[in-house]
This record gives structure tokens, C-alpha cells and sequence, in this order.
């Protein structure tokens, strides 16, 4: 039994079906190379009546059904979340998504919203890095190399949760949608950029950096340019000098 009939047996007991309008359905299955821990990715768009929401999963078969049944205003509600987030999986779930059935044609015109929120390339968003940005990375490298050079038990997991944020600036500054599971894939392979409509990174020198901060074994090999990282994205903004630090802000109440 292939993916569409085990779908078919999923709908057949979704219990607001007749507020069902549209269908798509995304993911692996449809872009192509599902491994044996893939699921299937399901929207169900419910009519504009409707005041409620749900999703889940379901298992028909062997096969795990994630779900998602909204009515048109709350998928564009997460289209705007995510665009303001440079997060935009809701937006390619419906671009890279197949419809499988669209009443109103409703679903097309989701899949066209999310295209052209797109296409915008979050020109409008302010994504500039703070001083008390600037402050963070610099603060997390000295904790970093503290606790290398104590050779603390701990250093792995707090390299990669301080490499994890620094990853997430950057990115963010430039724009640029961050996923822990396809950063590596958007450094090195065409295939994941364009299952997931990223678009190659623009500093090579930098992408090089990140990419052996990410697969190096060696501790010290993977400092080393944890710090030349750390310093390329201060350069990107105008330096940073502890010494000189300082951020006023007003206060709360």
C-alpha cells in the first residue's frame, strides 16, 4: 500500500471532513528521498466558517500521518510568524507541497501568498546585530575557551550550544533562514538547498569556517575557527572591543 492509499484510509476517519476544502500534502514523500523515518506531512484546509484548529498524528499502516487542519486565515497567521521569524517552513511546506484536492482554490492561492512572501527575501525586516548582540558572542567565546582550556567534561555540549546560537545571529543578520537539521546540507549540497528552497550562503570564507566548525573532530582544530568565526562576524559589524562596551536602555516600569 503506497503513501496516497494510506491517506485515503486516514481521511476516512477524520471526523470534520465535510469542513474539508483543500488538501496538500508535503515533505519527503513528495520532494523526494524518504528515508525509513519519514512521515507524511498533511494540511488540511478547512472551510472559513470554522472556529477551531488541530493537529496531530496517526499512524495507517506502518506510516506516521502528521497533520495540520486550519482554516485559510490561521495558515496565513503562521505564514506572517514565520516571515517575521526568518522561519519560513510553513511557507515552503505549501510551495514544495502537492495539491491533492482544492475545492474553493483556496489551497493555490495559499501556495501563490507564500511564493511572493517569499520572493520579498525579507528586505523589509530589521536584522541588524546589536551591540548588546555583539556583547553575547563575545561573552560565549570567553566562556568557550574557559572551559576549553580547564578541559572541562562539559565542553562539547556547551561548544555546540554557543556554535547553535552564534549560527542563529548570523544567519538572522543576514537573512538567511537557520535549521540545525540543513545547515550543513545548505553548505555542501544542491540537492538540500533546493528541497528546501535555500539559497547558497554568500562568504565563502565564512561558510568554510562554519562547516568545520561543524564536522571537525579535534577540539583545538574546531576552536580555532570557532574563533576565526566569532571574529568574521564581528568584522561584518564594525568590530567589538569589551573594553569600550556599553548599553543604555530605558527601564521597564
Amino acid at each position: 500500500m503506497d503513501w496516497e492509499e494510506k491517506l485515503k484510509k486516514f481521511l476516512e476517519d477524520v471526523e470534520y471532513k465535510d469542513d474539508i476544502v483543500g488538501i496538500l500534502v508535503c515533505g519527503s514523500f513528495i520532494t523526494g528521498n524518504p528515508s525509513s523515518h519519514s512521515d507524511l506531512d498533511v494540511h488540511l484546509i478547512l472551510n472559513k466558517n470554522v472556529n477551531y484548529r488541530e493537529r496531530g498524528n496517526k499512524i495507517v499502516d506502518g506510516l506516521l500521518i502528521e497533520y495540520f487542519a486550519n482554516p485559510s486565515r490561521q495558515i496565513r497567521e503562521y505564514f506572517k510568524s514565520d516571515y517575521k521569524g526568518i522561519r519560513p517552513m510553513s511557507q515552503t511546506q505549501f510551495i514544495t507541497g502537492k495539491i491533492l484536492l482544492d475545492k474553493t482554490g483556496e489551497v493555490k492561492e495559499l501556495k501563490l501568498e507564500a511564493s511572493r512572501m517569499l520572493d520579498r527575501q525579507y528586505s523589509d525586516l530589521n536584522t541588524d546585530i546589536s551591540e548588546l548582540d555583539k556583547y553575547g558572542i563575545w561573552d560565549m567565546f570567553d566562556d568557550l575557551k574557559d572551559s576549553f582550556e580547564r578541559n572541562r567534561e562539559d565542553f562539547d555540549f556547551l561548544y555546540y550550544c554557543n556554535l547553535d546560537k552564534l549560527l542563529s545571529l548570523y544567519m538572522k543578520q543576514i537573512k538567511y533562514p537557520y535549521n540545525k537539521k540543513t545547515i550543513l546540507g545548505n553548505l555542501t549540497s544542491e540537492i538540500i538547498r533546493n528541497k528546501y528552497l535555500l539559497k547558497e550562503l554568500p562568504n565563502s570564507e565564512i561558510n568554510k569556517l562554519i562547516e568545520n566548525c561543524i564536522i571537525l573532530n579535534d577540539k583545538e582544530e574546531r576552536m580555532k575557527n570557532y574563533e576565526l568565526l566569532t571574529n568574521k562576524i564581528f568584522e561584518l559589524n564594525g568590530g567589538f572591543d569589551i573594553d569600550k562596551f556599553k548599553f543604555k536602555s530605558q527601564v521597564d516600569c
